[in-house]
């Protein structure tokens, strides 16, 4: 492992000014790792999705292991290498990754511990509250954007580390997150980007760096951070030992990346200030870009740099939708195909017959009341069949993500018709219950689940040299529908949201009640 990156310059790449270049994209979701193999014309020639677990161990606390990153980015990419057409090379490996973790490496560059809190892990609400003893909250959020829950970001989960986890502590020489250090794994170069490091809880969105007066105040030695390079920058290239792993050529060009949101951004046409785009998957948001900062300290809109120098990623969010609705299948549908549930959902009228379900079974952000929100279902009669309960987790994922849509609108000028992207896009019922519910006319493009690769892709693209700019993902959307909102519906989807509204201000009191109780969270 390197301090600091010695790959090729950004635009130095091999494919420079070839329209047959091709980029192996590798996007580090929640749940696995999708490869795809793209080119320079924005066609997908191959895709392979390898699955990873999230571990639970106790209540708010969500953990992955390291080693099953790796295993699935080498499996997802040696299936999809293996299945391109004869004579098709790889010119350039770019990534995206899932924000917020907290992955402490040895001197070696590998993980001290072989488990590693994801971005939905709070356990470090003690450490965020101890930080904000000392340092205004509102001045924090300013600086950062950092919109998420405070416990969830690297900078308290770092703290909590050093105060938890000593012996730990005292052997990491870097604190990273997955995107980066599987990077490392295929060049040997240890780099962040500033749409990654901008999660971190340290990082100031207006002098686009590492804060040093945020990191003294979280107690983190600014040297343990990687250092920062722009999205499309080369970092290395491929090691003989990860070519062979991955089934490409050793020298092959690896780009820094970018964080999830900003690759989504990038795939969604998210590339001029306006434009909006909701993506629909296992958390869902609505998310524009932006010229400057979307900053407001009472619903926090959380704000990532865009892989687009001078460019932001302002949203609003949902942590658990699709897996809200994966879960609800599991239990009262074990073995249906998510599919399946939703067209038995469609059996049940809209409101569900009373049935109504808030959705936040991961906690919640603060727009829907913070770490401390959980899942509930109500209105349950013995009348209730499992289409009713099923409508209800569908209804009740559309009902939050109006919430943040209406404040999103409020807080900046947006595009009118709205993007829909991910694997929540692709069902028609869902879709007509999204359009009646958030009110806007919703468009769907053939890049649907694609958008996040598409965005990767691009990074890759651009650095390598065979794009200019950032236009040819956008020139990628085709347009394969639009869903207009059904006047009568929406009236109905009204009174909808009038009992979210109520049901989510009572859980509010409950929650702080459960949370007044030490018997009820676990360490």
């Amino acid at each position: 492992m390197t301090g600091t990156p010695t790959g090729t310059p950004a635009g130095t790449g091999r494919a420079t000014g070839t329209g047959a270049a091709t980029v192996l994209a590798l996007d580090l979701g929640t749940g696995g790792c999708k490869a795809s193999l793209w080119t320079a014309q924005g066609a997908c020639l191959a895709e392979a999705v390898a699955e990873y677990p999230t571990h639970h161990p106790a209540a708010g606390r969500n953990e992955q292991r390291p080693a099953d990153w790796w295993r699935a980015v080498v499996t997802a990419a040696r299936e999809v290498t293996a299945r391109r057409p004869a004579g098709t090379g790889v010119d350039g490996v770019s990534l995206s990754g899932h924000s917020l973790g907290t992955l402490l490496l040895d001197r070696h560059g590998e993980p001290v511990e072989p488990v590693t809190p994801i971005w939905s892990d709070a356990r470090a609400g003690a450490e965020a509250a101890a930080f904000f003893a000392r340092f205004p909250e509102r001045d924090w959020y300013e600086r950062t954007g950092n919109g998420f829950p405070p416990a969830l970001y690297p900078l308290f989960k770092a703290a909590w580390y050093r105060a938890h986890r000593p012996e730990s502590w005292a052997r990491a020489r870097v604190v990273t997150g997955c995107k980066d250090w599987i990077n490392l794994r295929l060049t040997g170069e240890l780099a962040t980007d500033h749409t990654y490091a901008s999660g971190s809880g340290a990082y100031d969105l207006t002098a686009r760096g590492f804060d040093p007066e945020l990191l003294a105040a979280g107690g983190l030695d600014p040297a343990l951070l990687p250092p920062l390079r722009e999205a499309t920058d080369v970092v290395g290239t491929l090691t003989r030992e990860a070519a062979d792993a991955l089934g490409l050529t050793a020298g092959t060009p690896v780009l820094a990346g970018a964080v999830d949101n900003a690759c989504m951004a990038l795939g969604s046409r998210g590339t001029a200030p306006g434009r909006i785009f909701a993506a629909l998957g296992s958390s869902s948001w609505i998310t524009v870009t932006t010229a400057a900062p979307v900053l407001d300290f009472a619903s926090r809109p959380y704000v990532f740099a865009h892989a687009v120098p001078g460019l932001f990623v302002s949203a609003l969010s949902t942590f658990s939708s699709g897996s809200s609705i994966e879960w609800l299948r599991d239990l009262i549908a074990p073995g249906m195909s998510v599919g399946a549930f939703v067209d038995e959902a469609g059996t049940a009228p809209a409101l569900a017959r009373g049935v109504l379900m808030l959705p936040m079974l991961s906690g919640g952000t603060p727009l829907e009341g913070g770490p401390a929100a959980r899942g509930v279902l109500c209105g349950l009669d013995l009348a209730h069949g499992r289409a009713d309960v099923a409508r209800a987790g569908l209804e009740g994922v559309a009902y939050a993500l109006r919430r943040s849509l209406d404040e999103m609108r409020r807080l900046t000028p947006c595009e009118e018709e709205l993007l829909i992207t991910g694997g929540g896009s692709r069902h028609p019922l869902w879709n007509r219950i999204y359009a009646d519910v958030l009110g806007v006319p919703l468009l769907r493009t053939g890049v649907e689940r694609q958008a996040a690769a598409l965005g990767t892709a691009a990074i890759g693209f651009v650095g390598i040299g065979a794009w200019r700019d950032f236009a040819p993902a956008d020139a990628a959307h085709a347009v394969t529908g639009r869903h207009l909102p059904e006047p009568a519906a929406a009236a109905a989807y009204a009174t909808g949201r009038r009992r979210f509204e109520a049901a989510l201000a009572a859980h509010a009191a409950l929650a702080a009640e459960r949370d007044s109780d030490p018997g009820t969270t676990g360490p």
